[in-house]
Formats: C-alpha cells, structure tokens, sequence
C-alpha cells in the first residue's frame, strides 16, 4: 500500500520538475531572442557606441579649446589695461581694439567698455557716446549693456532729447543694482522738462524699492529733499 505521504511528495517533486523545465525553455528562447536581436542590430549598437565616444572626446576638447581661448583674452586685457593706466596707451589700444572687434569671450565686450571709458578720460566726448552705444546694442551681458545705457545718458543728460533719454532708461528703473543712478538721471530729465512733480514721483518709487544700499538711499534723500526746497 502506498503511502499518502509519499504520493503526495511525488507530486511536489513533479510539479518542481515541471516549473524547472519550463523556466529552462524560457531561458532558451530569451537567449534565442536576444542572439537574433544582437545579429540584427549590433552594427547600429557599434556606431551608437562609437558615436556617444565621439561626441565625448569632442566636448572634452571644446572646453579645453575654450578655457586656453578665456584665458588668452583675459591675459590680453589685463596686459592692455595697466598698460593704459601706465600711460602705455601706444601697445595698449590696439590690444584693446582687437579684443573688442575679435573678442570670443565677454572680454569684448569689456574692452569696449574700457576704451568708452578711456576716449571719456581724453575729452573725446563723441567716440565715447559711439563706444557706449554699440555696447548698448550689442550681445554683452545685461549688466554691462546697462552701464553703457547709464554712461550714454549720463554724458547727455543735459544736451540731448529728455523723452529719447527716457526711453533709453526704461528698462533700468526696475533693476536695484542700478536704480539710483536711473532715478537720479530721471529726476534731471522730468526737471528739464518742467515736470517737477513727476521728478517727486521718480524718486519716492525709487527709494520705495527693497534692499537698496545706504548710500543710495542718502544720495536720493537728498536729491528729494532738495526738490522739496524749491
């Protein structure tokens, strides 16, 4: 007679035997699969390969490129500015001059600004206001297109078209790190335009901005305070 237990082990054992064998042919035919996936796309899975290799080694020479490029022009320019200020200005201008028409990096642009700045040290009133313009509409980072846009004006604020000026200061009266000058350059122009009230209002926006320095503050202060008088 046999015994339940042991039949019923049978079973188990077979029901194993059955599970194994079909995890084997599902082993086989994924193994299958993937050796006729690899005949048919291994040459793509090369170039990809050699492709992501490629483009790596490329970025990693482009910045090497780009950072011996930076660091050229920065050399340059620091070369060209002491020489300016060391009354050089024979070797320093025509460094300056091919930085800020061939200039790669943003040192262009700080060349452009340089030598703006230089024609102003000179009198040379009308090459500097060129210099700031075309910093003004050229690709230089805002900030820097923002000191020209100041400079521009600055150096005109008294002679040219107040609403021209105006315009041009726009889209600075917004920005903190430059308000104080904007408001102090408004408040002239609205005063040559004979709208003092509009000049009080350009200043008390101005000092109603958040986080503006001390020193700003008390120059717009006093500005205020002066206008108050009159």
């Amino acid at each position: 007679m046999v015994d339940k237990k042991e039949c019923k082990n049978c079973e188990d054992c077979k029901k194993y035997q059955d599970q194994a064998f079909e995890l084997e042919v599902d082993e086989d035919l994924q193994q299958e699969r993937l050796n006729k996936f690899w005949q048919k796309y291994r040459w793509l899975i090369y170039t990809a390969v050699v492709l992501i290799l490629a483009i790596t080694a490329g970025i990693q020479l482009y910045q090497s490129w780009w950072l011996k490029v930076r660091l050229a022009e920065s050399d340059k320019f620091e070369d060209a500015v002491i020489k300016l200020y060391g009354n050089q200005e024979a070797d320093a201008l025509p460094a300056l001059t091919d930085l800020a028409e061939n200039g790669r990096t943003g040192y262009q642009y700080l060349a452009r600004l340089e030598k703006a700045g230089y024609a102003v040290r000179q009198g040379n009133t009308e090459q500097a206001l060129e210099d700031f313009k075309a910093l003004m509409d050229s690709n230089a980072p805002r900030a820097l297109r923002n000191v020209a846009t100041l400079s521009y004006v600055g150096h005109q604020v008294d002679t040219a078209d107040p609403d021209t000026l105006l315009a041009q200061l726009d889209p600075l009266k917004d920005d903190p790190a430059f308000i104080g000058m904007t408001a102090e350059l408004e408040t002239i122009l609205y005063l040559r335009k004979n709208q003092p009230d509009t000049a009080k209002d350009v200043l008390k926006k101005a000092l109603a901005m958040p986080n503006l320095s001390e020193v700003v503050t008390t120059r717009l202060q006093a500005l205020q305070q002066m206008l108050e008088n009159n």
